[in-house]
C-alpha cells in the first residue's frame, strides 16, 4: 500500500534556527513520538533507530535506517526510511522530506512523507494510518516548538 501524507505548520523561529534542528537527525528524532535509539552510522548520512507504536491491534517495534539523500541547507532535506519487524507486521520504505521555508510567524515546515507500508499493517487501510499521523504530527509540533524555544 502506498501511503502520501502532507503535513504543514509554522514555528516562531528563523528559518536558520528551524534548520539547526532539522538538519541534525538525532537531535529531531527526539521531537518524533515513538523514535528511540537513534544512532548515527555514518556521519551526516546514515542512522539507525526503533519506531514503536500501536496502531489498531497491531503493537509494532520496527527497526529502521534512514539514509540522507540531500541536505541543501537552510531548506530542504530528503531522506529515505527503510525498515522490517522482523515478523511480518510491517515492512515500510520511502522517502520523507522537510522543507523550510519563511514565513509571516518565522518559519513554515512542510514534511512530505511518501511510504510504502507491506505486512500485516498494510491491512489497515490508509486511513487509521493518516489518523494516526495526524496524532503524532500534532505532538511533533509541540516538542519541535517546545526545543526551538529553549535557548541554543
Amino acid at each position: 500500500m502506498l501511503l502520501e501524507i502532507t503535513k504543514e505548520t509554522e514555528v516562531a523561529a528563523s528559518q536558520d534556527r528551524a534548520w539547526q534542528l532539522v538538519g541534525d537527525l538525532p537531535r529531531l528524532s527526539g521531537c518524533i513520538p515513538g523514535v528511540a535509539d537513534m544512532r548515527e552510522l555514518e556521519p551526516g548520512k546514515r542512522y539507525s533507530a526503533t519506531v514503536t507504536d500501536k496502531l489498531g491491534p497491531f503493537r509494532l517495534q520496527l527497526p529502521v535506517e534512514i539514509a540522507v539523500q540531500s541536505a541543501d541547507a537552510p531548506s530542504r532535506l530528503v531522506a529515505e526510511l527503510t525498515g522490517n519487524d522482523g515478523r511480518g507486521q510491517a515492512r515500510v520504505k520511502g522517502t520523507v522530506e522537510a522543507v523550510l521555508s519563511p514565513a509571516a510567524a518565522g518559519t513554515r515546515l512542510t514534511l512530505n512523507a511518501r511510504l510504502e507500508v507491506l505486512g500485516k499493517l498494510a491491512a489497515l487501510g490508509a486511513t487509521p494510518m493518516r489518523r494516526r499521523a495526524d496524532d503524532i504530527f500534532a505532538e511533533f509540533v509541540r516538542r519541535v516548538e517546545a526545543e526551538l524555544a529553549s535557548p541554543a
